[in-house]
């Protein structure tokens, strides 16, 4: 091990610690994708969504995602997978880079760069898989006469989608939707699915007892 010793001791400072985010990070990254290779998904992953400046943590029983034609979903960036990718690849980009002889404020800065590209691009494929695992499952028609809860306000008169979580074929599923209310539904409002449009988004209206209230 005399080979660390004077490899760690050439490091410096800002290289060691470097290393101790990209060594350790490296092996749970690899861990992961091994256990993604024998069936174990994203399932297990902790995802936290920022909108409108609300963190919102969600964890096993977090809604999946049906999209809706023509609007974006909230990528979720700070996931277990991306902060993991964002030490591990950023922490050797910064190594790299000092050991090509830059100064350490630039290693930090290609450092970061790197380990922000990394999470991102974790983002997106943790994203494409889940869309993969739901592509042909969920049939929204059977949504039509049941009811849901709006998880992002839906603005009136169909002006812009919002969503709204629903259990819909025995799972907990987050869904765009608009309404015909003249009113802004907020979000924890109960409401019922009366129709579909676009065949992937669905319509709703306040239920009797929202709006008597």
């Amino acid at each position: 091990m005399e080979w660390f010793s004077i490899w760690w001791q050439e490091l410096g400072l800002i290289g060691q610690i470097m290393a101790c985010a990209a060594i350790p990070m490296t092996v749970v990254m690899v861990l992961q994708l091994i256990l993604m290779l024998i069936g174990i998904g994203f399932d297990g992953d902790t995802d936290t969504d920022v909108d409108d400046g609300v963190i919102d943590s969600q964890a096993d029983t977090s809604p999946q995602e049906a999209s809706c034609t023509g609007n974006a979903s909230v990528l979720k960036i700070f996931t277990v997978r991306g902060i993991v990718a964002f030490f591990a690849l950023g922490g050797w980009a910064g190594l790299a880079a000092l050991s090509a002889g830059l100064h350490p404020i630039w290693a930090i800065q290609i450092s970061l760069f790197v380990g922000v590209c990394a999470m991102l691009l974790a983002a997106i494929m943790i994203r494409l898989a889940l869309r993969m695992q739901d592509s042909g499952n969920l049939n929204l028609a059977n949504a039509i006469s049941q009811t849901a809860e709006v998880y992002i306000r839906i603005p009136p008169s169909r002006s812009e989608k919002g969503k709204v979580t629903m259990l819909l074929q025995e799972r907990f599923v987050e869904l765009d939707a608009v309404t015909d209310s003249d009113v802004e539904l907020m979000p924890n409002t109960k409401v019922g699915v009366v129709a579909l449009v676009n065949g992937d988004c669905l319509v709703v209206s306040p239920t009797s007892e929202e709006a008597e209230q």
